[in-house]
């Protein structure tokens, strides 16, 4: 315990207190009642928004940085790629304008040098550095109506600069589709080094960069999962040679054992207002699924009583039911039941083995894993039981998914030459892309809320 708590102490400035060092002011406008509308997301015909970045320049007076300038500009367009909103027209040697200095206010830069080449959205940045402070100002601009949707100015320490990028596509993103971006989010995962038994927890950024190590306790740890507000992320440990939850509180450098009842407490998940929790604890020869304080550990409720096992729960998005695996009818199936107890809906009829439910916020839908043909593929369903999709047909196993913060994306392991790494596709199955590459076996991912 003390090992663990002196590693989240060191990890905490480097996980969390960083968004403490940035600040951001408004140096534009822009009206919440909008002529044009840019993505209407419930088109069967989804079209990318032509968007172009111009290269980054240094602000009036300040030294140009090579490097930051080039790694800035990729952030951005690599945020807006994996977003599916934007066709990023990349190539600088098709641009009309010619880079300069103090070029990104209106009025001073013609409109038609970027619709003339196709580009509908235009983003302008600047920065200036000064010791190990970056600052940066963004704009966001519709070619088209030769106006500034976003207007923002940021500064924060330069370890920090992906942080604040990420910030401004989040923005970006959520002005042209009214979804929050994703980019500012954790993800925490267990990794284990082969050869070795402990699997500690670690966190990354969406896209995989900025991994950090979270637990040092030399045991199994399993089951991450992260409370709405960011701060809090619970997961099961062996450490005392029972599975017992245990919760990490980001800001405060603590961890505190939260329910440590014989037999296992695991697959813990958060309601949406962080007072509760939902997890699988052990009753006699067999495990059932309750609710728990999330502050004391207290148990408030167990949730169903059967003589088989139950594992896996998640909440619905407004908190009244509960999605759970169970083994009831001779082999793992989906179940659903309010938080009040009563009646379970059987979710999944389609295939033997069916597990570790995901419930979005934004669709309805629900991720779950489905073994089929001998191979553990990723599936989504309706909470009423209807739009049964698989959605990967990989000849190894992907397994245990999880939404992104704005339910446009699920992410999942999957084993690539044999190690299990991190995956990212979007909500239909389209996009694949991997963003984990080291030597960690990856397990249980879960992804947090925007930071």
């Amino acid at each position: 315990m003390k090992n663990a708590t002196l590693t989240i102490q060191r990890k905490k400035s480097l996980c969390w207190a960083l968004i403490i060092l940035i600040t951001a002011t408004c140096v534009g406008y822009c009206s919440p009642a909008r002529a044009r509308v840019y993505l209407e997301l419930d088109s069967p015909n989804l079209r990318r928004i032509p968007l172009a970045v111009a290269p980054l320049q240094p602000l009036c007076g300040a030294s140009e940085h090579e490097e930051i300038a080039r790694n800035g500009r990729k952030i951005l367009i690599d945020d807006l790629e994996f977003s599916t909103f934007f066709e990023v027209i990349q190539d600088t040697t098709t641009y009309l304008e010619k880079p300069q200095s103090c070029s990104l206010a209106p009025g001073t830069f013609d409109y038609s040098n970027w619709s003339l080449i196709g580009a509908e959205l235009l983003i302008k940045a600047g920065y200036s550095v000064s010791g190990k402070t970056i600052v940066a100002e963004f704009r966001l601009y519709d070619t088209l109506e030769g106006k500034m949707l976003i207007g923002k100015r940021y500064r924060s320490r330069i370890q920090n600069m992906r942080l604040l990028f990420h910030k401004f596509t989040n923005l970006v993103v959520e002005e042209v589709t009214g979804l929050p971006g994703e980019f500012t989010a954790k993800i925490a995962f267990c990794g284990r080094v082969q050869g070795e038994q402990a699997q500690e927890l670690y966190t990354c950024d969406y896209d995989g960069h900025e991994l950090r190590q979270i637990t040092r306790n030399r045991s199994i740890n399993v089951s991450p999962a992260w409370s709405h507000d960011t701060n809090k992320l619970v997961y099961t440990s062996y450490r005392n040679h029972n599975p017992d939850l245990y919760m990490i509180d980001f800001t405060k450098g603590r961890e505190t054992p939260l329910s440590q009842r014989k037999g296992i407490n695991a697959a813990a998940d958060w309601s949406t207002d962080d007072r509760h929790l939902t997890l699988m604890q052990r009753y006699k020869d067999h495990s059932e699924i309750t609710i728990i304080n999330s502050r004391s550990g207290q148990l408030l409720r167990r949730l169903t009583t059967s003589p088989a096992n139950q594992a896996s729960p998640c909440w619905s998005p407004d908190d009244s039911r509960i999605a759970f695996v169970s083994d009831r009818s001779g082999t793992p199936h989906i179940y659903i039941t309010a938080v009040t107890g009563g009646p379970w809906q059987r979710l999944t009829t389609i295939d033997a083995y069916n597990a570790d439910p995901d419930w979005s916020g934004y669709n309805d839908k629900i991720v779950f894993t489905s073994r089929i043909d001998r191979i553990f593929q990723i599936c989504t369903i309706r909470s009423d039981g209807s739009q049964y999709r698989q959605l990967t047909y990989g000849h190894s196993n992907c397994e245990v998914p999880c939404w992104s913060p704005n339910g446009r994306h699920i992410l999942f392991t999957k084993k690539i030459n044999k190690i299990r790494q991190l995956m990212v596709m979007d909500e239909k199955g389209r996009n694949l892309k991997q963003i984990t590459f080291d030597k960690l076996e990856k397990k249980g991912p879960s992804w947090s809320a925007n930071r």
